[in-house]
Parts: structure tokens; C-alpha cells; sequence
């Protein structure tokens, strides 16, 4: 079971609310289409709870959702109504198969990143198929379709971009969810927070905590005279070998990730509002951020303590 619960109520909202608003749009009374994505959303929850546990069952069961949902995706036109709205209900929930990934705690920071990301790819698509679709097929044809239109826009639009010509429209780019881009900086929140936890090298939990205690004194053992230490060296050592944990509310660095976030925010509303200062202002902030560094790093370490002398 995962300890980090908390992290996945903040990932899941955002796959799920495209999701919903997916199967709301292109569902036409078949009830294969929204079958399709409970399956696929109830037997990803269950791996990613740990209900499910284990890797044999994990893995076959992911391997029987690619042939099920691939199969009549990529032979749409010969595939018949029910198994296509069957496979495309499947692809409408299988961010849910991998979200666990943005979310455990054993693995790796990439691998979090690159599961959100897909996950709200899938997301994306789905909702900008919502206006690309055209009516007349079953549920999982004009999603099929739809998806196919938006891919097919934006490669010719990324196309035009690059042989310097101005693209008609970029589908991606047009689509504009406010409620979704919330709800995906929601879950970019909780794949970035258990990153503050204190740990160390072997990633064991260090000591924190939320609340301020009280400071309680405790005498630092003192440091035998047979070492050689001059009284200046015993002080130094007595005053950096505190025997409790860190008297703060935060957890070190907790700081940073606020002003990380604050940043982030203020760039993206910048370029929602005017897109050509927010091209001057990541330019000149990125030249100030190369600066700023490279003076920190150019000054000479000091002398600590006395330990020198």
C-alpha cells in the first residue's frame, strides 16, 4: 500500500474531470462506451491502491486493456459498433492504468513527471475531440474521429510552424480548459510536494514537523580535553552537534517550492494575457537566474568557527 495517499487525491481530479466530460459528450445511449472507462478506471485504482497487488495479475490485466482497447482502435473502420465504443471507453480511462506512477513513493522523479504527463495528454485530447468530432457514428467512432482530426490539425500546424508559414490552427493549442488547467496544476502539486519531505541519501524519512515547539535545552555533551581541541574548536563542535530536530513549521526548502510555485503562476498568467511579454520576461529572467547563480557561486567560502586557526 501507498503512504502517500494524500498525493493521489491531488493527481486524480484532473484525468477524471476530462474523462467525465468526455464520456458526457460523446456518450449516445450505449452503455459500452462508459463501460469501457469504469473498467479501465476501477482496475487502475485497484492496482494503485494496493487492492490489487499481485505483479502477475498487475501486468496481464494491463496487457489485456492494450490488445482489447488497440485492436478495433487501430481497425476502426472494421470494427463494429460495440466493441469500438468497448475499446474507446478504454482509452478515454487509461490514464488511470499508469496514474499510480505520478504518485509512489518508490519511483523515480522522471518516471512521476512523464505519468502526469501523459495522463493529462490523454486528457487534452479528449476534450479538444469534443469540438473536432463530426455527429452521425457511435460513441466511440466520433471519439475515434475526433481524436484523429486533432492529431492530423496539429501535425499540419506544426509543420506550418516550422517552414515559416502561419498554421490555420493548432487544435492542442486552442483548447482551453480553465477548470482542467486547474485541476492539472493541482496534480503537478501533488507530484512536486512529497518531493519537500526531508530524506536522505538512502531515502529515509528525516525528523520534521508541521508544528513550532518549543525550544528545550539540552546540554551538548561536552568534548574530552584528550583530543587536542582548543577551547574556540570545542565551542564550534558543541554548537553544531544539536541533539534535537529543527524547530520549524516547514520542511526544509518548503520556501522555495512557494516561491517556485508563485513564479509558475505569475508566467502563465503573463502568457495568457500577453503572450509577447511573457516571451521577454522568461528571456530576461532566465539571463538574471544564469547571473545571480554565477555570483553566488564565484564567492570564496569563509573561515567557520575558528576551525582553521
Amino acid at each position: 500500500m501507498n503512504d502517500r495517499w494524500w498525493a493521489a487525491v491531488l493527481v486524480y481530479p484532473a484525468p477524471l474531470y476530462a474523462g467525465l466530460l468526455t464520456l458526457q459528450h460523446f456518450w449516445a445511449g450505449s452503455f459500452l462506451f462508459p463501460l469501457g472507462f469504469g473498467i479501465a478506471l476501477a482496475f487502475g485504482s485497484a492496482t494503485g491502491f494496493g487492492l490489487l497487488r499481485r505483479p502477475a495479475w498487475v501486468w496481464w490485466g494491463r496487457l489485456c486493456f492494450v490488445v482489447v482497447s488497440l485492436v478495433p482502435v487501430a481497425y476502426g473502420s472494421l470494427g463494429s459498433g460495440a466493441v469500438l465504443d468497448l475499446a474507446c471507453g478504454i482509452a478515454v480511462g487509461s490514464p488511470f492504468l499508469w496514474l499510480e506512477y505520478a504518485w509512489r513513493d518508490n519511483v523515480s522523479p522522471g518516471a512521476r513527471v512523464l505519468a502526469l504527463e501523459l495522463a493529462l495528454l490523454i486528457g487534452l485530447l479528449g476534450l479538444a475531440s469534443i469540438g473536432a468530432a463530426p455527429p452521425g457514428a457511435s460513441a466511440g467512432g466520433q471519439y475515434l474521429q475526433g481524436v484523429n482530426q486533432v492529431l492530423a490539425g496539429q501535425v499540419r500546424g506544426i509543420a506550418d510552424v516550422l517552414t515559416g508559414v502561419s498554421p490555420p490552427s493548432m487544435p492542442l493549442e486552442s483548447t482551453l480548459d480553465v477548470v482542467y488547467a486547474a485541476l492539472g496544476g493541482l496534480g503537478l502539486a501533488g507530484v512536486v510536494l512529497p518531493w519537500a519531505s526531508p530524506r536522505t541519501a538512502l531515502d529515509e524519512p528525516l525528523p520534521w514537523s508541521w508544528l513550532r515547539r518549543q525550544p528545550v535545552p539540552a546540554p551538548s555533551p561536552a568534548v574530552s580535553e584528550e583530543l587536542g581541541l582548543r577551547p574556540g574548536q570545542r565551542d564550534a563542535l558543541a554548537t553544531r552537534t544539536l541533539p534535537h530536530a529543527p524547530e520549524a513549521m516547514g520542511t526544509p526548502g518548503f520556501g522555495a517550492f512557494l516561491v517556485m510555485a508563485a513564479l509558475v503562476l505569475g508566467f502563465v498568467a503573463l502568457a495568457v494575457s500577453a503572450p509577447s511579454y511573457a516571451l521577454l520576461a522568461l528571456v530576461l529572467g532566465t539571463v538574471g537566474a544564469f547571473v545571480v547563480v554565477a555570483l553566488v557561486l564565484s564567492r570564496r567560502l569563509t573561515q567557520l568557527g575558528g576551525l582553521s586557526a
